[in-house]
């Protein structure tokens, strides 16, 4: 009897602690997959704020160079156009105008430690002075500030090179490139900063890290090659951090978004104990109910065992009274089956979370992917919308990214109102989107695309958007290919092409 009921309980607690171990598994990289997913788009965005301000700059220069060729006779302009450009531009400290011999012949400073002026253009600005939009890699001036350079060449309307004007930035100093980075600060440990082509920090909340060099390590190496994305990374003090990170537009600088790991796994400790409070009382009173029933089971077979030890009259009375056997069996398999669809149940519910985009609650990559491996696998064809929101980008920069956001939702419902029972509508990234559609032959699948087009067409977006447009291509597997990577691209293939026919329509592969 101790045996049985020993072997219950153990059978029920491994269990009960199975579940938890898979539980926090998931859950752990479910974190870790949104955080670098989050850190990479952050990335992203703060990318593009930042190209904003230093287009800014060169918008400005330009202008200002345009201007130039008629003042040069003029010291009194020339000063004046100095002063213009280092007031206009947030975040410029000095600016300057070059003649084509290197002399400086117009400087204005707005920083206090830099008065005088320089004579003559240094090698950092001479080196680069008729690239046209130029921005230096991170350098030291003659003042030992660490500095970054804008540069503008003058030229005549022949085309005649006669100078240039240019701005600095000290990176140390407080300045609007700093206030943009430092707007996104996080109190959890979460920080950005800003790295040049050759990896020298341009923005940092540590000062004394400004101008030193980042090159070696693999987030830097890989925003400097061009390349935008998210990793997991050790920094030289042995910390690992989660880091997203996107290249700019200009003067191949990057931005880096990074939060340590033990900020994103904080949570996981609290959902631990949240469980476990759930949990424990439910577990403990399913313990004592199985140490009842396997007492109850246990019991018939400590009567048989003393009915084998009687003799005569006594020992038939005592094998009568033994109750049968398999009505409590049954009733033991029922519990452990009870509690194992239970926990089953939950793991199935941890599973659908990871497949699932949280944001418009459609399935992720990962879902498309085991979907399609799904239709795959039974050989039932399917055909491939590829959808992108024309012009997202614009909606972004006018009303915001909560807006885009709630833009992204809406259409995720009017993909599900206008799509078929049993197609499957996706979002893989961004505005871009997929719906599967098993066994949807060329005309269905059409139908289907013009109706989602349609109806996006017609509906009043959230936030003041007003109505939007997409773009849908479409594929079919087998019939254009029995790669179904393949047939994915070709899906793209058709969505470019739709949006370079001018957008808002839909093309299907080959076309």
């Amino acid at each position: 009897m101790v045996l049985i009921v020993a072997l219950s309980i153990l059978t029920a607690m491994i269990a009960f602690i199975n579940a938890l171990v898979v539980a926090q598994i998931v859950q752990k990289d479910q974190l870790i997959a949104r955080s670098l997913e989050a850190n990479r788009a952050y990335a992203a965005k703060l990318a593009e704020t930042v190209d904003l301000y230093v287009e800014s700059i060169q918008r400005q220069l330009e202008v200002s160079a345009s201007r130039l060729p008629a003042m040069l006779a003029s010291q009194e302009a020339l000063d004046a156009e100095a002063l213009r450009v280092a007031k206009q531009s947030d975040g410029v400290v000095a600016a300057f105008v070059a003649d084509s011999a290197n002399r400086i012949i117009a400087f204005e400073s707005l920083a206090p430690e830099l008065t005088e002026k320089p004579a003559e253009l240094s090698r950092v600005e001479i080196d680069q002075r008729e690239v046209a939009g130029h921005v230096s890699a991170a350098y030291l001036s003659a003042k030992g500030f660490p500095t970054v350079l804008f540069s503008e060449p003058v030229r005549d309307a022949k085309g005649e090179y006669l100078g240039l004007v240019g701005a600095a930035i000290f990176l140390k100093r407080d300045n609007e490139l700093d206030r943009l980075i430092s707007v996104h600060f996080h109190h959890d440990g979460s920080y950005v900063y800003v790295v040049d082509s050759h990896g020298k920090i341009l923005v940092h909340r540590d000062k004394s890290r400004i101008g030193t060099s980042e090159s070696g390590n693999v987030v830097v190496d890989a925003v400097g090659r061009g390349e935008a994305g998210a990793m997991a990374v050790t920094n030289t003090r042995g910390k690992r951090f989660f880091a997203g990170y996107a290249p700019m537009r200009s003067g191949n600088w990057g931005v880096v978004v990074q939060t340590p790991e033990d900020v994103i796994l904080e949570p996981q400790q609290d959902l631990l104990w949240r469980s476990l409070l759930y949990s424990v009382p439910a577990a403990v009173l399913t313990l004592l109910l199985i140490y009842v029933l396997a007492r109850w089971i246990a019991q018939p077979l400590s009567r048989l065992a003393q009915a084998m030890l009687l003799r005569g009259d006594e020992g038939r009375a005592a094998l009568q009274g033994v109750s049968p056997w398999y009505f409590e069996a049954q009733q033991l398999r029922e519990a452990v089956g009870v509690t194992l669809a239970q926990h089953q149940r939950q793991i199935t519910e941890l599973n659908t979370e990871t497949l699932t985009d949280p944001m418009t609650r459609l399935l992720n990559r990962r879902g498309v992917e085991d979907e399609v491996e799904r239709l795959k696998a039974s050989r039932q064809p399917f055909a491939v919308l590829a959808l992108d929101i024309d012009h997202f980008k614009r909606v972004n920069d006018t009303f915001g990214h909560a807006a885009g956001d709630k833009v992204l939702i809406v259409l995720g419902d009017l993909m599900r109102a206008s799509i078929r029972a049993g197609d499957l509508p996706c979002r893989v990234g961004g505005e871009e989107f997929l719906v599967l559609m098993p066994a949807g032959d060329v005309g269905i699948a059409r139908r289907v695309a013009e109706r989602i087009r349609s109806t996006v067409e017609r509906t009043d977006m959230p936030e003041g958007v007003g109505r939007i447009t997409i773009s849908i291509g479409v594929a079919r597997w087998p019939e254009d290919s029995g790669d179904t990577d393949a047939v994915m691209k070709f899906a793209d293939q058709a969505l470019y092409g739709a949006k370079n026919a001018g957008r808002n329509r839909v093309v299907v592969y080959p076309f």
